[in-house]
């Protein structure tokens, strides 16, 4: 998206779809830009396999496409 073609600042819409107004009867306004900043670059997944994780695909009676991931406990269960 191009944020320099969006205005900076739009009138806050309430749950009813009409614009909210403060006390005055003014339009509350919301920042449209740098509302957002990311901390640092993404993260990708790592590809392939984690250790101790089993994948396989299997088509269930629907005829849809099921994935099933089995993992390993890392840490022992508590007693």
């Amino acid at each position: 998206m191009d944020e320099s073609k969006m205005p900076e600042e739009m009138p806050l819409i309430g749950p009813d779809g009409k614009i909210v107004k403060n006390a005055d009867g003014k339009p509350l306004m919301v920042k449209t830009r740098d509302f957002i900043k990311p901390s640092g670059p993404s993260l990708a997944p790592a590809p392939g396999l984690r250790s101790g994780e089993r994948r396989s695909n299997e088509i269930d009676e629907d005829g849809r496409m099921v994935e099933k991931v089995e993992i390993k406990p890392s840490v022992p269960p508590a007693n």
